[in-house]
């Protein structure tokens, strides 16, 4: 199975397994024009147990392991790491930094597409360059850049 194949198979499941969830990242960076590849996928989760259930659910389907502690663990950083059984480098995110919505609010403004048949919501460009601004490494200071442009290239294609 190639790796575009995990990624559709998993969003598909989390979708399957009621998730709620929003691509932050590489995803979201590429959905809105700028290519970047990490290798990784960063997802934004809201953080309750129901959810939390869901997510090990859907790893237990796809094969990719039984992380119980998915249940429990206490997000005290940015992200948490999980590399999935079949290779896949996940961050999972309860908050964002630099983002001062909540989940909620953000899954309601994410943009939505769909990508081989499946519905996958991705973080508004205004919020990922809030959260990449916060977050503020060297790499993140270029996809500000990157972002900042492509922005300003949407805005100017509406008037």
């Amino acid at each position: 199975m190639e790796c575009s194949d995990c990624f559709l198979d998993l969003w598909k499941f989390l979708n399957r397994n009621g998730v709620k969830y929003i691509l932050v990242g590489e995803f979201a960076m590429s959905f809105h024009g700028f290519e970047y590849q990490s290798g990784d996928i960063d997802l934004y989760i809201e953080d309750n147990l129901a959810n939390r259930q869901n997510l090990r659910k859907t790893f237990q389907e796809l094969n990719m392991g039984d992380y119980e502690l998915i249940e429990k663990i206490q997000f005290t950083t940015e992200w948490v790491d999980f590399t999935l059984n079949n290779g896949v480098h996940l961050d999972i995110m309860t908050s964002l930094k630099g983002v001062d919505l909540s989940f909620d609010e953000c899954l309601q403004i994410a943009p939505v597409a769909e990508i081989e048949g499946i519905m996958v919501p991705f973080l508004h460009i205004n919020h990922l360059i809030q959260n990449k601004k916060a977050v503020n490494r060297p790499k993140d200071q270029i996809h500000v850049i990157e972002l900042e442009k492509i922005k300003k290239t949407l805005q100017e294609r509406e008037t």
